[in-house]
């Protein structure tokens, strides 16, 4: 028999890497459900990572029980974990397959199939022995025995991960690209992770070959597996943090590596410095209590000091070729002045002024056009109204400017970068009890351009100043100066920013969509070329704003949706106006929405409908809605909303069908055809 510090160090061990595995998997569902939650694989994986994180965390908990009973609470608790594993395995698989716009109706209804299959047997496995019978209890192992279902759900696992794995490979032999091939390697490979992880095998091993004899093999090849299903975890995670992300990959992988870096890894850390407590104690005497608040403070200090170190390291294992443009990037956010910026820099020189001159208020002011905005004041309470009741300040500043600039300085001001001043210095003018400066810029080819003013509150007589002080003076008046030509010029940045953004915002959603074939639909170039709008998260909120503009508005004539094909193959419907096509495909989706029938405004699945066509085609008041289908308001705008994004479906399933289906003439139930948009016409019109 082996020695008994071995099997207890190797204990030690499995609890530990299983507890490794628990954080990783709750750390990357957390970043998983923050960041790209909106995408069905991003979703799928996160059901999948919620199922592995409840097997380990039952398996960690397994490690401290001292009683039979309590070790069978946990082990079927585990069992929920494990029960549901075909179905998430199957749904996973499914939603990577439709990303390579792969669709099948018979996929579709074998998830079903699997997920009743796997609720069944997570019911079984909780309240009978008919797949997991009594627990068999042999200190520090502890499994529930076979029961006579465990065999065949032991098939219908590997039967499922089999296929899983099938359609994890059918995706990658349809990927369009190296990186998107490599990426779905990689997706491959970690794949194989919650399967070989999460499956009982002391059940299959059986009782005869499980004891004290074979712990010391068991334990180490429980460590083996469980660190190879933490690698595989994070090799997983990354892959799908590329799914339904537009941003670029470098802004994704540099978010993923500070996630893990700042959370899971200073989470391990943490538990392994705990896991070090009882030998601490051991060596210095003290108590426990004090070493565990000594070591956790220490390791997380230290651990956000050396991923601080560490960044510039990153940085350039992330960016690579890059590193120059991140660094300029990176440089505009540290030097732009905001608004607060800007404001907490003048009252400072304000602030040091009023005390230079021994005055109580200040103020400096922006040109911008023609006038003057207040930008920053220093004084008393009323030194702001006192200010903005003088109707005159552009009167005083035109004198100031006509009056000419001082005689030459005994001095030459120099700003901060070692280059003389661009702000040419006037001297004072007083004004409605205040000594006024221009702020006049002297640009490169000479000419003069006012940027503003800067005025203190004046004094019966002024101070005597040494040079020395009059340097000083105009040298903090330079620098407001040149503080506000550095903001018009940074508003440029920001305008300029607002232009070029939608450019990149549509830049980065034509990145994120793949043009792959579909075995049902061929494409187009120019379809694959242009994705649709129908895959940007705001496309519902744009079918809300069109619907509001229903008969007219920018909402409707500016509306992204006319991008949608299906608009463009309505053009010829609609005498080629890009706005009345959009309408018509509107409305087109609303009356695929309508039942059958005769309309009710008083039956359920009337509802959806009478709402959109009653506030959006008839254009009535809410208040008027809600009393005719006998509803609160409230209530109404809970089920516009759940409408609207009724509609947003109907578009999107619009938009990938063929010309034929979508512009067939809509029937009522008496086969008679509908005319939407002209009864729609005839409502508004009267």
């Amino acid at each position: 028999m082996m020695p008994f510090s071995l099997l207890e160090l190797l204990t030690f061990a499995d609890g530990l890497v299983s507890s490794v595995v628990v954080i990783l998997a709750f750390s990357l569902l957390a970043y998983t459900l923050t960041y790209n939650v909106r995408h069905p694989v991003a979703r799928r994986f996160a059901v999948l990572l919620g199922l592995v994180m409840l097997t380990y965390a039952s398996e960690v908990s397994l490690t401290r029980v001292i009683t039979a009973d309590s070790a069978e609470r946990w082990l079927r608790f585990q069992w929920l974990g494990i029960a549901l594993l075909p179905w998430a395995y199957y749904g996973f698989s499914n939603a990577v397959l439709h990303t390579t716009n792969y669709y099948s109706h018979r996929r579709r209804q074998l998830t079903i199939f699997l997920g009743v299959l796997s609720a069944l047997a997570a019911t079984i496995a909780l309240v009978t022995h008919w797949l997991v019978g009594p627990v068999i209890y042999i200190p520090p192992i502890s499994y529930l025995a076979a029961g006579p279902l465990f065999w065949p759900f032991a098939g219908l696992l590997t039967v499922a991960a089999a296929l899983s794995m099938h359609n994890i490979w059918k995706a990658r032999s349809r990927c369009l690209t190296e990186l998107s091939r490599r990426r779905m390697t990689y997706l491959l490979l970690g794949f194989v992770a919650p399967g070989i992880g999460t499956f009982p095998y002391l059940i299959a091993v059986g009782q005869q070959t499980v004891g004290q004899n074979f712990a010391v093999p068991i334990f180490s090849l429980s460590i083996l597996g469980n660190g190879a299903v933490a690698a595989l975890l994070v090799v997983m995670a990354y892959t799908v943090a590329f799914f339904g992300v537009y941003t670029p990959d470098r802004v994704v992988r540099y978010r993923l590596i500070r996630f893990s870096t700042r959370g899971p890894m200073v989470a391990i850390v943490v538990i392994l410095a705990i896991q070090t407590i009882p030998t601490v104690e051991r060596i210095l005497g003290l108590p426990r209590d004090m070493v565990l608040f000594s070591i956790i403070t220490g390791v997380i200090v230290l651990s956000q000091l050396i991923l601080s170190v560490t960044k510039s390291l990153v940085d350039r294992l992330i960016y690579r070729e890059d590193r120059e443009e991140i660094a300029w990037l990176r440089e505009l956010d540290r030097r732009l002045l905001t608004t607060s910026d800007l404001r907490q820099f003048l009252e400072n020189h304000l602030t040091s002024i009023c005390e230079l001159l021994r005055v109580p208020a200040a103020f400096a002011a922006a040109t911008v056009g023609p006038d003057l905005i207040l930008e920053a004041v220093v004084g008393p309470s009323d030194t702001r109204s006192r200010i903005t009741n003088v109707q005159d300040w552009s009167e005083a500043l035109n004198s100031a400017l006509r009056n000419g600039s001082n005689s030459t300085p005994d001095y030459t001001i120099i700003n901060a970068d070692g280059e003389l001043s661009r702000i040419h210095y006037y001297a004072p003018v007083s004004h409605q009890g205040f000594w006024l400066w221009p702020l006049v810029e002297v640009t490169e080819d000479e000419k003069e351009v006012v940027q503003g003013i800067l005025a203190v509150q004046a004094r019966t007589q002024a101070p005597l100043l040494t040079q020395d002080e009059q340097a000083v003076l105009h040298q903090m008046i330079d620098r407001i100066g040149m503080a506000l030509i550095d903001r018009k010029l940074q508003k440029q940045v920001f305008v300029a920013l607002r232009r070029i953004i939608p450019g990149i915002d549509r830049i980065q959603l034509i990145r994120g969509v793949i043009p792959y074939s579909s075995d049902e639909e061929a494409y187009s170039a120019s379809d694959l070329l242009e994705p649709s709008p129908i895959h940007n998260p705001e496309f519902e909120s744009w079918v809300k704003d069109a619907l509001s503009h229903y008969w007219g508005g920018p909402k409707l004539t500016r509306s992204p949706l006319i991008e949608l094909r299906v608009v463009g193959r309505a053009i010829e419907d609609a005498d080629s106006d890009p706005t009345k096509a959009l309408r018509l495909v509107l409305g087109r989706a609303i009356e695929r929405m309508r039942p059958q029938g005769k309309q009710d405004l008083s039956t359920p699945e009337w509802l959806l409908y009478n709402i959109l066509e009653m506030r959006f085609i008839q254009g009535r008041k809410v208040r008027e809605i809600a009393e005719r289908l006998a509803i609160s308001e409230s209530d109404l705008y809970r089920k516009q909303r759940v409408a609207i994004g009724q509609v947003a479906r109907v578009l999107s399933e619009m938009e990938q069908n063929d010309r034929d289906d979508l512009f067939a003439p809509e029937v009522n139930g008496d086969g008679s055809p509908r005319a939407t948009e002209r009864v729609g016409e005839q409502r508004r019109l009267s």
